[in-house]
């Protein structure tokens, strides 16, 4: 995990940077936004600790202008006294969560836990693979007819699966390409791997929207296997990936719950109606601004319902949502479309 703390506080930035340095691959900090940009732009980071409070452009600012270029990063407030409205403010533009200063080490490993938990949602739950033997497993199982796209040299020949260099300065070729394998076939398949080169030079809308066109060009034919090098990618831009080819029901709903301690709350609902108080203990924060804007959400994604006269309840969608959640281990990608994500070994192939 790659952080990076910006706070003008030098004090604070030593203090978080040691709490971090053990446990994170990478920590840097910065005193200011301009400083911040500036780290955000030379290496990509998938959490971001930042004071409200920067002088000429606030942390308001400098969440804003991250949420715009860098979505797939998860923002932390920090907050002094007399700005907890102001934090609640940032999680509505899309700041993860926020915490008061001075800071209490125990609140930020919470919180760190909530970050980790939001990022485990990379883990394939496989060993890494080569694409080829992704390709050939769709061709020999499968029967499908395969476009393997690969960075070059190509690999060895083999029956049913056709090689396309990568190109990864022009998507619209990828698409072309995948478009007129698919178009005279009733069964193919895709293995797209690589796609970090593809996010370090397009946008990341640029790159789900190529894997959105990829689906639709196989929509009926086969499934889309799309392979990543985690050395290579952060956590968080895996998981955009994961998401661009996800059905778009279940999209929806997983942006729903976007948050962990939206996940909490309706566990605990799960078990029966609660309280606001109840919902607060459940999601162990102690702040009743931050619990109420989760419960708001809740309420407007149709997953939880209250008046004023009744407690907190799940709706029938809610319902079906915690039994997806507590199913999502044990789904099985060879029964739906197919579709999936894995990681790309990175010790060359011996060939076919």
């Amino acid at each position: 995990m790659r952080v990076l703390i910006v706070d003008p506080d030098p004090e604070l930035r030593e203090e978080l940077e040691k709490l971090f340095t053990a446990t994170q691959r990478y920590v840097a900090t910065s005193s200011t936004a301009p400083d911040a940009i500036r780290e955000l732009e030379g290496r990509e980071f998938d959490v971001m600790f930042t004071d409200i409070r920067l002088g000429r452009q606030s942390g308001m600012d400098l969440l804003v202008e991250a949420k715009k270029r860098w979505p797939r990063m998860i923002v932390v407030i920090l907050t002094g006294k007399g700005s907890i409205p102001s934090a609640v403010e940032a999680i509505q533009a899309g700041a993860f969560d926020y915490l008061p200063k001075p800071v209490n080490p125990r609140q930020v490993m919470r919180v760190m836990q909530l970050v980790r938990e939001e990022l485990a949602l990379v883990d394939t739950r496989t060993p890494p693979r080569d694409p080829v033997e992704v390709a050939r497993g769709f061709a020999a199982s499968g029967g499908y007819e395969v476009l393997l796209i690969t960075p070059p040299p190509p690999p060895n020949k083999m029956e049913q699966v056709s090689h396309l260099a990568l190109d990864s300065e022009n998507p619209f070729r990828i698409r072309d390409a995948v478009e007129v394998f698919a178009a005279p076939r009733a069964r193919a398949a895709v293995v797209l791997a690589a796609i970090e080169e593809l996010l370090a030079r397009h946008r990341e809308e640029d790159v789900s929207k190529l894997l959105e066109d990829i689906r639709e060009c196989l929509d009926g034919k086969g499934p889309l296997a799309v392979g990543y090098d985690p050395a290579k990618m952060s956590a968080t831009g895996a998981i955009a990936v994961r998401a661009s080819i996800v059905a778009a029901d279940a999209h929806t709903t997983l942006d729903s719950l976007s948050n962990p301690i939206r996940r909490l709350v309706l566990k605990r609902l799960g078990e029966g109606p609660c309280s606001f108080m109840q919902a607060m203990e459940a999601a162990q924060i102690d702040d009743t601004s931050k619990i109420a804007f989760h419960l708001r959400k809740l309420v407007e994604s149709g997953l939880i319902s209250h008046t004023a006269d009744e407690p907190y309840r799940l709706t029938a969608r809610g319902t079906g949502v915690i039994e997806v959640l507590s199913e999502i281990d044990l789904l099985d990608s060879a029964k739906g479309s197919g579709n999936r994500i894995f990681t790309v070994q990175t010790a060359p192939h011996r060939g076919l």
